[in-house]
């Protein structure tokens, strides 16, 4: 009876521990995207950076990181259907004075209100 429960709590052991490690696999930051060829046509076009999505607000509002560390608020025009997809990973935005346009590696676009600079982040 004693091994028989030893038994059981190692295999509960065992099994967390595989779970938590799937977890920390699934939770690893992934590398930038190749673009599409659609995408690629868009980002020659110019006008676009590389960005991080880091977050997507309850509301539709999202935060997006540029290589110089500033981090800009854009509230989608219409329902974004990809943008939570992207939380975490590499996107591109062309930043005008009101207003963005968000890029996926598959060539789909959001048009964005550009809510500014953020200075908390």
């Amino acid at each position: 009876m004693l091994a028989l429960t030893i038994m059981r709590k190692l295999r509960g052991a065992v099994i967390c521990a595989v779970l938590i490690g799937g977890c920390a696999l699934i939770a690893a930051p992934a590398t930038s995207p190749e673009p599409s060829p659609k995408a690629a046509q868009l980002l020659a076009e110019g006008g676009y950076v590389e960005a991080h999505l880091m977050r997507r607000f309850a509301e539709g509002g999202l935060l997006v990181r540029l290589p110089d560390r500033t981090v800009w608020l854009l509230d989608p025009k219409k329902h974004c259907s990809w943008c939570w997809i992207y939380v975490g990973q590499t996107v591109w935005v062309k930043l005008g004075e009101q207003s963005a346009t968000l890029l996926n590696s598959k060539g789909e676009t959001a048009e964005c209100w550009n809510g500014g600079q953020m200075s908390k982040y």
